[in-house]
């Protein structure tokens, strides 16, 4: 199995990776989640964290720092762009999930 293709930014590559484990998450757990953009190791990291509220399944991802300082309006816009992201990503394994059991309910059907 070959690793996933970097496309983007290092920014776009950690939302992305924030995506596909929610994805995971998403079909294991609830849609229901919160977004937290917090600092970590001794304020040179950024994590992005999102966590699902109905069983507490954590996913996160760490972000370089970058020369923008640290405010509230930059917590703010991250975790408002991991929320587009999210969501964006959520519809599409919703859509996925109900395309897979019309699928599997025809062939289901098919042998009846």
């Amino acid at each position: 199995m070959t690793a996933p293709r970097k496309i983007g930014t290092a920014y776009q590559e950690a939302l992305k990776a924030l995506a596909e484990q929610v994805a995971r998450a998403y079909r294991e757990d609830c849609r229901s989640f919160q977004v937290s953009a917090g600092l970590i190791q001794g304020n040179t990291m950024i994590a992005i964290t999102v966590v699902f509220d109905g069983t507490g399944t954590e996913c996160w991802v760490p972000m370089d720092m970058g020369t923008e300082p640290w405010s509230d309006d930059r917590r703010s816009r991250i975790e408002h762009d991991a929320r587009v992201v999210i969501n964006e990503r959520m519809k599409l394994e919703s859509f996925t999930a109900e395309f897979v059991l019309a699928r599997m309910q025809e062939v289901l059907d098919a042998y009846r």
